[in-house]
């Protein structure tokens, strides 16, 4: 599991008082207390799947849901791309990088970032997401990238059953 630090851009000591932070999962969630007993968000990165909107395409999903029981969660910024393994590393697919944003977060709301669509093919794949929010105004943004899995990926996405291979 990896977590989302949400760092200040403006001031570091404001940023240590003011971190929201999130967790990534491999398809569950993860769950971590807002500062200052603020609520609490989760996150979950997908692993990438034929899309069910774009025939022919494949797709990976960040979710974000939040629950805030103080202060204003705004300016909900979510990153999504997938990737494709080389045989060595891991490499971003060209256009696959989508930002989804939420101007007005809603608690209990869980909201979702939508990689850009990659014409499917053969290959290993995973997804990758991150995110950006403000809590009472204050700008901040996530330290590292989060992935379904540093050590796995689908193999060929679009087809059924879904298979998890380790690389």
């Amino acid at each position: 599991k990896g977590v989302f630090m949400f760092t200040n851009l403006i001031k570091r000591t404001t940023a240590l008082a003011a971190s929201v932070f999130l967790v990534a999962g491999l398809l569950t969630a993860c769950s971590i207390p807002l500062p200052n007993g603020s609520g609490e968000c989760t996150f979950t990165v997908d692993y990438p799947h034929g899309s069910t909107k774009v025939a022919g395409f494949m797709d990976g999903k960040g979710k974000a849901k939040c629950v805030v029981t103080s202060g204003a969660l705004t300016n909900l910024r979510i990153e999504t791309r997938l990737q494709r393994w080389s045989g060595s590393a891991w490499i971003t697919m060209t256009g696959s990088t989508v930002t989804t944003t939420i101007n007005t977060v809603k608690s209990g709301v869980t909201y979702t970032g939508v990689s850009g669509f990659v014409i499917c093919q053969s290959g290993t794949f995973r997804t990758q997401s991150r995110g950006s929010a403000q809590l009472d105004g204050k700008p901040a943004q996530s330290l590292q990238w989060q992935t379904t899995n540093t050590k796995k990926g689908v193999k060929n996405p679009c087809t059924k059953p879904t298979q998890i291979v380790t690389v």
